[in-house]
């Protein structure tokens, strides 16, 4: 039977030629068997050999590839290895697995598709075997190497810590460049619960479910719970030798030469003295793949200097609106513009393809973005099953704006001594003033009466670069087109809304449905406030350079300025339910019109007005706008 059949044995679970064959044989042994019965004996028959050599290989039907995301997610579903695949059709366990891929994946794959599947990856799938039963102690104290040993739970074959199987878009950026090699240390650079430790998780799972790395070859270390470091004084470099001597069994660089480099996956790392200097140690004189993260993007920030062009650094922020769909498993809500090229930015038609992508996944667009409006862009307020709001918000303020605020002060180098007190209020002040340009001596007369102490502008500016370093705030400068110095102030642009909204115990949503028959006073802080949203969300985009532009005598203000080489880009923000008037457009039309700034065409953002409004300004949704990539 299996001779006269067009499928291979492999491809028969779950077709119409399975069941003729069980029919058939049911017939003429006069019997009835179970469809699990009849697959095995099939399975092993094959398998027994004393088949008929076929005059051409027997090929199965072409099923849906899976992404890489696909194949993880049967991987996890079989934690223990899928080991004896042919055991599973036509059972229960096969059913659930079934069952539960589709629902985590959203395919609708049938049961046939997904044994292919599962039949195609249990190529990559091993039992994961120990490296040793008990960590070589190798001179460390026995809390540190009970400490690492919990970190690395893969070199016993036990499970890491589970991976969030939403991924971030910094993901791929970070598998890219370790693979490009472009730079030695790749750097993970954020405000805290952005997804920094997760995309570490998530590289370990990658690294030995899909690309099946050597355990061994796994070193991580999150510096800010690890035990007391006695006396080492070069702890990272002491703990990568024990790596070589004990783990890994070979140096670094031997490993490498094998076509094995190790991955060292450093978290917290700028909490340790000098840990710049120490990496620069290692990688002038290793060959080895090194992911670093923390949660002090001011510390890390700090480092640079001593790793020029050894290390390349990805800058994470909360959600973008993609993600936030993503998350959510809304729909799926596409990035426009993936590629790096800010070239196509400065031709006005980038814009339209920007806008009408913007219209064929309007649905799904204003579905996330009213949940971006209700809820920001911090992973844990999308995934949290708190349906208390408040409750996820206080979290959020505690864990991203007060940790900050109160462990990262003392630590930066070269600047005024920060008091924490000055600082809070600093950032509750720079939350009032989203999307505005308050100038410094304003700042200090209001904290000088709310604290009633003596505070110079000196130590507000100091406040407020420590927020900007640490990236709970961008700082847009004022235009300096011309060569003309400005006095002008920086417009304050804060992390994200929903922390605003906290600290400020003032909800103002961003989506255009909350906002309708709001108050003129509420439309105008309103305003404000996605100023702020839009100047963050584009001062993180690489390749771009954002300022404001301050009124002048015969010029009006411009909300903001996006220059590209040589090219620039006005910005005005109309976020009204109305249509632009011809009065909002005064401050594009007057900044096109000098030939000296090099703009042909601005970009108005508005609430749902889109398209070409003149020849030389467009209008663009802010929810289009934050499709950019």
């Amino acid at each position: 039977m299996l001779d006269e059949c067009i499928l291979p044995r492999d491809a028969l679970p779950y077709t119409e030629q399975f069941e003729g064959m069980k029919k058939a044989f049911e017939e003429r042994q006069k019997t009835t068997l179970a469809d699990d019965r009849f697959w095995r004996m099939l399975s092993r028959a094959g398998k027994a050999g004393g088949l008929g050599k076929a005059k051409e290989k027997k090929k199965a039907p072409r099923t849906q590839p899976l992404s890489e995301e696909e194949q993880l997610e049967i991987l996890r579903l079989c934690p223990d290895g899928i080991g004896n695949r042919d055991h599973l059709p036509y059972t229960a366990k096969f059913d659930e697995l079934h069952k539960q891929f589709n629902k985590l994946t959203g395919k609708k794959l049938s049961k046939h598709e997904f044994w292919r599947s599962v039949s195609r990856v249990a190529k990559l799938s091993r039992k994961p075997k120990p490296l040793f039963e008990t960590l070589p102690a190798g001179g460390l104290d026995q809390e540190l190497l009970d400490f690492i040993d919990r970190q690395n739970p893969w070199w016993k074959a036990q499970p890491a810590r589970r991976a969030e199987r939403f991924r971030r878009w910094a993901f791929d950026e970070v598998v890219a460049r370790l693979q490009s090699g472009m730079a030695k240390i790749v750097v993970i650079r954020g405000s805290r619960r952005v997804g920094k430790s997760v995309i570490q998780n998530q590289l370990v799972e990658q690294l030995l479910l899909l690309q099946r790395v050597d355990p061994a070859r796994i070193f991580y270390v999150q510096f800010d719970e690890i035990p007391k470091l006695g006396s080492m004084t070069q702890p990272i470099l002491t703990l990568v030798k024990w790596y070589e001597e004990n783990i890994l069994k070979s140096t670094l660089n031997a490993a490498a030469k094998r076509g094995e480099p190790a991955y060292l996956l450093f978290d917290e790392v700028q909490n340790l003295a000098d840990w710049s200097v120490q990496l620069k140690t290692l990688v002038d004189h290793t060959d080895v793949n090194m992911l670093v993260t923390g949660s002090s993007a001011m510390r890390l920030g700090e480092g640079t200097d001593n790793l020029a062009g050894r290390m390349t650094t990805i800058e994470l922020g909360p959600l973008r609106l993609t993600e936030v769909a993503g998350i959510r498993a809304l729909r799926e809500l596409p990035a426009f513009d993936l590629t790096s090229d800010r070239e196509p930015w400065k031709d006005k038609r980038f814009w339209l393809d920007l806008v009408a992508h913007g219209k064929k996944h309007a649905k799904v667009r204003d579905e996330a973005y009213r949940w971006m409006s209700e809820r920001g862009g911090y992973p844990l307020c999308h995934t949290a099953t708190e349906p208390d709001v408040n409750k996820i918000r206080q979290q959020i303020i505690d864990e991203v704006v007060t940790k900050t605020i109160n462990f990262d002060p003392p630590h930066r180098a070269r600047s005024t001594t920060l008091d924490v007190q000055l600082v809070t209020e600093t950032f509750r002040l720079a939350c009032r003033y989203a999307g505005e340009s308050p100038r410094t001596r304003v700042l200090a007369d209001e904290i000088r009466a709310k604290l009633q102490s003596g505070v110079t502008e000196d130590k507000v500016s100091a406040a407020m670069n420590f927020l900007a370093d640490s990236l709970l705030l961008h700082l847009v400068p004022p235009f300096e087109g011309l060569g003309k110095k400005q006095s002008n102030p920086p417009k304050i642009c804060i992390c994200d809304h929903f922390v605003r909204n906290g600290i400020l115990q003032e909800t103002l949503p961003i989506d255009p449905e909350a906002l309708k028959g709001c108050t003129e006073a509420v439309s105008t802080r309103v305003g404000h406030l996605i100023e702020s949203v839009i100047g963050y969300y584009l001062k993180g985009i690489p390749g771009v350079e954002l300022s404001w532009f301050p009124a002048r005598t015969d010029e009006p203000e411009v909300d903001y300025v996006l220059t590209i080489g040589t090219n620039r880009i006005p910005m005005e923000i109309k976020y009204r339910r109305d249509n632009p008037t011809v009065a909002n457009r005064s401050g594009i039309e007057a900044f096109c019109k000098k030939p000296a700034y090099a703009a042909s065409f601005g970009l108005m953002i508005t609430q749902g007005t889109e398209g070409e409004l003149t020849d030389h300004i467009l209008a663009v949704p802010a929810s289009t706008l934050l499709l950019l990539r």
